[in-house]
């Protein structure tokens, strides 16, 4: 047991440090620039997280210490306690003292006084107080046991069985093993284009072959015979026959190294996908880990939650030994951690009010870990009261998230729904373990990420059933890539249910919204295009096909309309939030084979939320020839251009791409229509500042608002480019989209 309790909180040292340090960096951003606005909610979720870990290795000092600080960020967030130097000193004293009761807890020495520290939380999270401060009471020692302040005894020696079974490396280089092999399996693939490249080598050799049979004799017409009468090249004083001789002979050769470079290729290319893919395989198995890994405490923890209220819970904890990749179990943690308070907090009732509904005195909360295809599901459920419909009706006209009639009159499915917005809570007071509203707010944004999804519903026979899907693996995957008007988009094949090719006027349209009938369902079909905002309109329904790709998340499915099904191979994702887009629209990016990115499109952000209305199959015709603004993108970077046109155009913006300034001054001379400019300032012939004065020294284009986004990030360089005339200056580094699209916004 000593044994167990050592490596929880040899883990919980690890994880806290990296919480706390998040925290300590985004005190020196602020006081190194108080303009500087930090991530307030990252901050707030560190300490939720650092709370919830607190509980799970038993160490109520930092439990409490953490649930203040979550309070008094909260604060900081609504703007009733101002982010001053005095709240940083106090943040900065909580943080030590969280430092020192670990290192304590860990390492032995003397008890940390937190009373002063706690209290001075309490009075910034404004809760009335607070739960008073605990001070930690030595369990007894055991008989021979050593005294409580010694540090933990070291971990027994391994026996020669584990030594040879086991062995310890570092993370960061067992990571960099992984993406090697995620990005290996796809390289090897792009092989298969020169197997058709050397094949069309093959077949041009073969027809000059053919050609040169039929032009040879007419080129050694009246040349000398040999000893059979048969027409020969001379080589005794014919310079001529002497040179076509040689031709002849290397073009032979020519041929046969072709031909034994593409059996060399075809045997090359199966050796390399046979142990590529099996050392692909192999690397996926080392990042693969049981559920217990990360979910082995939670009972206890809901027993504790469960006591601390007065309650009695039974804890039913299922299918640990179900495996899944290490990185994604790690990041569902702390939402599993959420949602099992909540089943506890919400869910439950008291032991007097379960007997009186007539139901055992004792409830059960069940956690089963689960896979299902190449997904990871994982479900929470409990036999309490239920979700409480009146109650959430009430709280979302009261939030005006609907009106009175819509609310009484909405589906209990879209109702649940609203569950998962930020700040929406049911509880009438808030306590440490629940009421403000955020921990599925938490849950939704990072099981989002994951390329999952959350849903929430009444469980049969009372109670309510949480339950997260996620993909398997976050490793290389496979995608299905679609086009979409002018871009290639890729959608992860896991959510696919199916593509098919249908008639138009095979659809039912006589409905709310158009349907397609697969497998005794009706499938609700609309254009991916209008969903991500572009314009224009769909194929009238005159029988031709089209072409449908079935997604299915959270339960449900809907056809999506795309232009043109291209291909499925598995590709290497570049997260959303290294790219700098919007990590809850888009997964990332993948690079096709010239080069150039396709957008990895979310699927839990494609799929309608309850009550959500979906785009019609044909837009009315104001809409369609509605102008949309139309913006001239300057970059000498194909991935830079390409990235921001699928982004400026998803968004409904029109584009027009220029390499440099040189073009983008001959295409504004040409075109009459541009509404603004996006441009980089570091670009061969003519860079952005001289595109800059050029665009602002010419009466036509003077007014033409111009966007400087460039890697060029110095205060010199900034105020060049504004005392020059631009309108707006991003930084790459810190390029974020929303901003790019609210600078545009303002300026049209």
């Amino acid at each position: 047991m000593n044994d167990i309790r050592t490596r929880l909180l040899a883990a919980f040292d690890l994880e806290h440090k990296e919480h706390l340090a998040a925290i300590r960096e985004a005190l020196r951003a602020v006081e190194k620039d108080p303009a500087h606005h930090p991530d307030l909610v990252e901050i707030h979720r560190r300490a939720h997280s650092l709370k919830g870990a607190a509980r799970a290795v038993d160490l109520p000092e930092v439990e409490r210490l953490s649930h203040w600080l979550e309070a008094a960020f909260i604060a900081i967030q609504r703007g009733t306690v101002p982010f001053d130097a005095a709240a940083r000193d106090v943040v900065r004293r909580a943080l030590d003292a969280i430092e020192d009761v670990v290192a304590w807890a860990t390492r032995g020495g003397g008890e940390v006084d937190i009373a002063e520290v706690l209290a001075e939380l309490t009075r910034m999270g404004g809760e009335g107080g607070g739960p008073e401060p605990v001070q930690r009471r030595p369990a007894a020692p055991e008989a021979g046991a050593a005294p409580p302040a010694a540090a933990p005894p070291p971990a027994r020696a391994a026996g020669p069985a584990e030594s040879a079974a086991l062995v310890r490396i570092r993370s960061a280089g067992l990571e960099r093993l992984f993406t090697a092999a995620a990005g290996l399996l796809p390289e090897i693939e792009n092989q298969s284009a020169l197997v058709a490249e050397l094949r069309d080598l093959r077949g041009e050799w073969r027809a000059l072959e053919r050609s040169w049979h039929a032009m040879r004799p007419r080129l050694l017409r009246g040349g000398s015979h040999d000893a059979t009468g048969a027409a020969g090249i001379s080589f005794a004083g014919d310079e001529t026959a002497l040179r076509l001789s040689s031709f002849e002979r290397r073009f032979r050769a020519l041929g046969a190294s072709l031909d034994a470079a593409h059996r060399a290729h075809d045997r090359h290319l199966w050796s390399l996908r046979r142990w590529g893919s099996g050392f692909q395989d192999e690397v996926r198995q080392l990042r693969m880990l049981p559920a217990e890994s990360q979910f082995s405490n939670l009972g206890r923890m809901i027993r504790d939650i469960s006591r601390a209220q007065g309650k009695e819970v039974e804890a039913d904890i299922r299918g640990l030994e179900t495996q899944a990749d290490r990185v994604v179990l790690q990041r569902l943690k702390d939402p599993v951690l959420h949602i099992a308070r909540n089943a506890v907090s919400h869910g439950v009732e008291t032991p007097q009010e379960r007997v009186a509904a007539g139901k055992r005195a004792a409830a059960t909360v069940r956690f089963e870990a689960s896979v299902v295809g190449r997904r990871l599901v994982l479900r929470v459920e409990d036999d309490g009261r239920g979700p409480n419909r009146a109650a959430i009706a009430r709280h979302a006209v009261e939030r005006g998230l609907m009106g009175a009639d819509e609310a009484e009159a909405a589906p209990e499915e879209r109702l649940l729904d609203l569950i998962f917005e930020p700040g929406f809570s049911t509880a009438p007071t808030a306590n440490e373990y629940a009421g403000r509203g955020m921990g599925l707010a938490i849950v939704r944004r990072e099981v989002t990420r994951l390329q999952g999804s959350v849903t929430l519903a009444a469980r049969e026979g009372g109670g309510t059933v949480v339950t997260v899907e996620v993909p398997l693996s976050l490793l290389s995957q496979r995608l299905v890539f679609v086009a979409v008007q002018d871009d290639i988009l890729a959608i992860p094949s896991n959510d696919v249910a199916r593509v098919l090719r249908v008639p138009a006027d095979t659809l039912f349209t006589d409905l709310a919204a158009p349907t397609i009938r697969l497998e005794e369902e009706d499938v609700p079909v609309t254009p991916l295009a209008a969903l991500l905002g572009y314009d224009g309109a769909m194929p009238q329904g005159n029988g031709a096909p089209l072409a449908l790709v079935i997604l299915r998340t959270a339960g449900r499915r809907v056809a999506l309309v795309v232009d043109a099904l291209m291909a499925t191979r598995d590709s290497v994702v570049t997260p959303a939030e290294e790219v700098g887009i919007d990590a809850t629209r888009f997964l990332g990016t993948v690079l096709m084979d010239d080069g150039s990115p396709a957008l990895v499109l979310n699927p839990a952000a494609l799929s309608p939320r309850p009550g959500m209305a979906l785009p019609p199959l044909v837009r009315p015709v104001d809409e369609s020839v509605r102008r949309r603004s139309h913006i001239l993108v300057v970059d000498d970077s194909i991935t830079t251009r390409t990235l921001e046109k699928s982004i400026l155009e998803a968004h409904g913006y029109r584009v027009t791409l220029c390499v440099d300034g040189r073009e983008a001054v001959e295409t504004l001379g040409e075109l009459e229509d541009v509404d603004l400019i996006i441009s980089d300032v570091e670009m061969p012939r003519m860079d952005g500042f001289a595109l800059l004065q050029a665009v602002k020294g010419n009466p036509m284009t003077s007014d033409l608002p111009v966007i400087l986004v460039t890697s060029r990030a110095s205060d010199e360089d900034r105020e060049r480019g504004l005392d020059l005339g631009a309108d707006a200056y991003i930084v790459k580094t810190r390029f974020d989209q929303n901003e790019l699209l609210a600078g545009i916004r303002r300026l049209l």
